[in-house]
């Protein structure tokens, strides 16, 4: 059985919310906006989104200041930050995402590498922001910005609705960025994984299948906690928390 995508699993918890949804997207370029759309009767709760590409209109529609993106970049926490509360007091939403990053080929500094990617999430009472770092091309860059960016709406949407279990989703896996290559029998050779906005590195590999999901692959760290890690067909990692019950092996 397929994984659910996650624009499934947000739509109810907004509806049982009531709350309306907003978007300002930057390096992916209204992927998230088109993925949100894609499901049936999304205008319950999805009220647009800001295609934000240049510095000028992050400045000039979002409100991001002048200062902030001559100081700290386009791609940065301060940005986005900025990016997430313009697009939501625009829209006048209960929740907004902003997402801006590299995704390459050409764009990345030492300081910033390609991949690296800031996303956002305003609240009425919270607002965060946090980095990641990708690989792949720019279709895989953008594919994972996007992934990520609809996880962390998940999370916020969940730890308001975590007093009825009844809405929580099933899905288990969590998207993640892997760096990995592929071995001589063209099974993909896992170096690290970004977890948590922490690059884990893997110290060996157990067992490995293949069923309708994709193929997956249990692997552990140093601190010998396993991982398992699943690679759809549509080229997209996910990953299940770390379980000390696994044997690697």
């Amino acid at each position: 059985m397929n994984l659910p995508l996650l624009e499934f699993e947000i739509a109810p918890l907004l509806r049982t919310l009531h709350w309306t949804l907003s978007l300002a997207e930057s390096c992916t370029g209204g992927l998230i906006s088109h993925r949100v759309t894609n499901i049936p009767g999304s205008s319950d709760y999805y009220l647009g989104g800001i295609n934000s590409y240049t510095n000028e209109i992050k400045h000039r529609i979002l409100g991001v200041q002048n200062e902030t993106l001559l100081a700290f970049g386009a791609v940065s926490e301060q940005t986005v930050r900025e990016m997430a509360i313009g697009v939501k007091t625009l829209f006048r939403s209960d929740v907004s995402i902003a997402v801006s990053g590299i995704a390459g080929p050409s764009g990345g500094t030492p300081q910033k590498p390609v991949g690296t990617v800031w996303i956002g999430t305003a609240t009425a009472d919270k607002l965060t922001a946090r980095v990641f770092h990708f690989f792949g091309d720019r279709l895989a860059i953008k594919n994972q910005s996007a992934e990520m960016a609809l996880w962390l709406l998940l999370q916020t949407l969940l730890a308001q609705v975590n007093q009825l279990p009844e809405t929580k989703p099933s899905f288990s896996y969590q998207p993640v960025a892997v760096n990995f290559s592929l071995n001589s029998s063209g099974n993909p050779q896992i170096h690290s994984i970004y977890w948590r906005e922490n690059e884990v590195r893997v110290l060996s590999h157990g067992r490995q299948w293949q069923d309708e999901s994709g193929w997956h692959a249990l692997v552990m760290d140093i601190q010998n906690q396993v991982y398992e890690l699943l690679y759809k067909n549509d080229g997209r990692w996910y990953c299940r928390p770390p379980r000390e019950q696994h044997r690697v092996g």
